[in-house]
């Protein structure tokens, strides 16, 4: 019955979680103390007569209940249970009480039920529709059981018409606070929901920021390596002057530069010396020597 904990949240979460049911413990507490107070109120008024056994019994059953509820909260008990809110066991509760009043102060019937209202509604936000009918089921199980106990005992002013007819719109109202109430916990839940999605997407589009981002970092990281490569490398461009006879380049200067000396100098290019085919036949002609190749 009523909503599944989540055990695998975090404990900030918890301690907040565990400080609003705190506060909507103090919140039942002080319904419990309006209803003494206006039995107090009925009773010296005349309205009503209330016997030592009923208020030992009426207030034994407000305070007790809430020390266990209390207990049950503050010791962290109540994670261990399906619904750790415990909005349903409250209210159930709260009924008991209720019914005990109303066998108590039977003339008084119509206001004390109006007291029970403010306890139904607490579940407004926690409670699917199903979980509030069933409280319907118990409370007015409950109510039954009362008038079935006053009919039987006899009660001199008991008005089995009257008594019914306040069964019955008793009834119709907590049914239709059931249906309100579970139409708001269904909107509360559907906007979780949704929220939850949003947060995920939010999530899933920081993550892709962040993977971009490195992404961009990582090629600008290449695009400086390429810079400082490029920077490295010499090349030779545009129009050389070079000397029709003896092949020396000019420089920017004026001077004529060998070859060699000016490629080296302008470019990461180095020279090794060697003699071609025709140069060898050319040079050994000019010393008179025949080629040893043939």
């Amino acid at each position: 019955m009523i909503q599944r904990s989540n055990i695998g949240r975090d404990e900030p979460d918890i301690r907040a979680q565990q400080r609003l049911r705190m506060k909507r413990h103090a919140m039942a507490m002080a319904t419990y103390i309006i209803v003494i107070i206006s039995l107090f109120v009925t009773n010296t008024f005349g309205f009503g007569r209330l016997s030592p056994l009923h208020w030992w019994l009426i207030i034994g059953l407000s305070i007790s209940g809430n020390i266990v509820f209390f207990v049950l909260i503050v010791s962290n008990w109540n994670l261990r249970l399906p619904d750790p809110s415990l909005t349903w066991w409250q209210i159930l509760y709260a009924g008991l009480v209720i019914v005990v009043i109303l066998y108590a102060v039977p003339n008084m019937r119509p206001t004390m039920l109006l007291f029970f209202i403010p306890s139904f509604s607490f579940g407004m936000l926690r409670l699917p529709r199903r979980d509030y009918l069933s409280l319907v089921a118990w409370v007015m199980g409950f109510y039954s059981l009362l008038l079935m106990v006053e009919y039987l005992q006899g009660r001199p002013d008991f008005n089995v018409m009257y008594e019914l007819f306040l069964y019955i719109v008793f009834g119709i109202v907590l049914t239709w606070f059931a249906f309100f109430g579970g139409f708001i916990s269904n909107i509360r839940r559907r906007l979780k929901i949704q929220a939850e999605a949003i947060q995920k997407a939010h999530a899933e589009i920081q993550l892709e920021m962040e993977e971009r981002k490195k992404a961009q970092i990582e090629k600008d990281q290449v695009i400086l390596e390429l810079k400082e490569a490029l920077s490295k490398v010499k090349t030779l461009s545009g129009l050389l002057p070079i000397c029709a006879s003896c092949k020396k380049i000019r420089d920017d200067k004026g001077y004529w530069n060998q070859l060699e000396s000016y490629i080296t100098h302008h470019t990461d290019a180095a020279f090794t010396h060697g003699i071609c085919p025709e140069c060898t036949k050319k040079t050994l002609a000019d010393a008179g020597l025949s080629d040893p190749s043939k």
